[in-house]
Formats: C-alpha cells, sequence, structure tokens
C-alpha cells in the first residue's frame, strides 16, 4: 500500500480562507460590521484564539480595521496607500459633526420618510449624480456630498432643520473635504448614500438610523490613524504644565 503524506490541517488559515472570501467577493461591504469574536468562535467551532490570529492576519492586509469600543469592521485597503494629502480633522471635530447630524439630520429623516416629495427624491438623485461625475474634482465632489445631505434635510420641509443645515455649510463641508482626502474614499460614498435615499423612500426609518450610527463608528475606526493629533497634545501639555 503507498502511503501518502497527511496534511496537517491548520485551523486558523481555514477560518483566515473563508472570511477573506466574504471580504472579496462583496457579501461584506465596506462598512459592513464584521461579527463578534465570540459570535465568530460558534459559527466555525472553534476557539477564541484561532480567530483573533485570523483575524489578526485580515487587519495586517488591511482588509478589516478595529477600534474597541466601535466593532471590528470590512474595510478598504485602498485607504491606506500613501499619500501626499493632508488630513486636517480632528476626532473631536468629527464627533461634534456626528452630534449635529444626530439632532438635524436623523429628525429631517423621520419627517422626510413621511414628508418627501418626487422632487425631493429627484434633487437626491441628481446629487447622487454629481458625485459620480465628479471624478478628480475635489472642491465639485466636496459640494456634491454636502449638498446631498442638504436635500435629505430639506425632504423634511421643516424650515428650522433646514436653516440649521445651511447655517453649518462651510463646517460640514470642511469635514467631508478632510475625509475625502483619505486615499479612494469615493467607492464606499456613493452607494451607502443611494441606500440612505431608497431607504427613505420605502419608509424604513429603523435602516437610515442605523446606517447613519454604523457609518459613524466605522469612520471613526477608520479614521483613527489620520486624525489630527493636535487637540489631545495641547491636553497633554496643559496636564503637564498644571
Amino acid at each position: 500500500m503507498a502511503i501518502m503524506r497527511v496534511k496537517k490541517i491548520n485551523l486558523t488559515d481555514q477560518v483566515y480562507s473563508q472570511l477573506k472570501r466574504s471580504l472579496l467577493t462583496g457579501e461584506w461591504t465596506e462598512g459592513t460590521r464584521i461579527p463578534s469574536e465570540n459570535t465568530l468562535c460558534k459559527e466555525f467551532s472553534v476557539s477564541r484564539v484561532v480567530v483573533r490570529e485570523a483575524l489578526q492576519m485580515l487587519r495586517a492586509e488591511k482588509l478589516i480595521v478595529t477600534r474597541h469600543g466601535m466593532g471590528t469592521f470590512a474595510a478598504n485597503p485602498g485607504n491606506f496607500l500613501p499619500t501626499n494629502q493632508v488630513f486636517n480633522l480632528s476626532e473631536e471635530s468629527y464627533r461634534n459633526f456626528l452630534d449635529f447630524r444626530n439632532a438635524v439630520e436623523i429628525a429631517a429623516v423621520k419627517l422626510g420618510s413621511k414628508r418627501a416629495t418626487e422632487a425631493d427624491y429627484r434633487r437626491m438623485e441628481e446629487c447622487l449624480q454629481e458625485m459620480s461625475d465628479a471624478e478628480d474634482d475635489n472642491d465639485r465632489y466636496n459640494l456634491a456630498d454636502y449638498n446631498f445631505h442638504y436635500a435629505v434635510v430639506l425632504a423634511s420641509h421643516n424650515d428650522m432643520l433646514i436653516q440649521a443645515m445651511a447655517a453649518n455649510e462651510a463646517s460640514i463641508i470642511s469635514i467631508f473635504t478632510a475625509m475625502n482626502a483619505v486615499p479612494d474614499s469615493r467607492s464606499f460614498a456613493v452607494p451607502s448614500h443611494r441606500m440612505i435615499m431608497e431607504n427613505i423612500k420605502s419608509g424604513e426609518v429603523s435602516k437610515v438610523v442605523a446606517a447613519y450610527r454604523d457609518m459613524g463608528k466605522y469612520n471613526l475606526t477608520r479614521l483613527n490613524r489620520f486624525f489630527r493629533k493636535e487637540e489631545a497634545e495641547n491636553r497633554d501639555k496643559e496636564s503637564a504644565i498644571g
């Protein structure tokens, strides 16, 4: 009888391969929250050590990003390519923007799901098309990005929400400009914005709220390495002086 060498089965490699397949085939698109380690352990019937090693391999390839308190998300490796662009945004400023979005845009979404007209949806669609057509024109793209969110607020037909959004136009565009300076950022933006519009149109407000929440956590996670650190450094200096 001819004896064939038995190959050792590496559990980490198997888990890694299956997770990577889900990422590369688009089953988990950019920004999708990856199941928790406990969930993955149960699904694969393996130990936490195996799952952690597999996730670390994916993290090293920039296919996922993780941040404590936020979770693990499917990522775009293109975000981490070398660039000469300066990322001029602090985490504190971005968190302030999320607070504003929760106060104004989420409220507008809830109203817009009941009040939006066909003209409102045409306006959103035009903004999405403008974002797609902007190509390498960053100023045009960032303005179109703002105009999409402004169109969402306009669809609420609430004058105070609309005035709040308009009053903060420059600040919001400044934040979008910084975020969109990250390499290959645009591949994520248009599909996620279209999903928001479609869910408002179908009245699925809970999906829009969840999408905004997860988008915020994903951005806090993927942009963590880019955030301007000077505010934290200043606080450290003040503490040292005190």
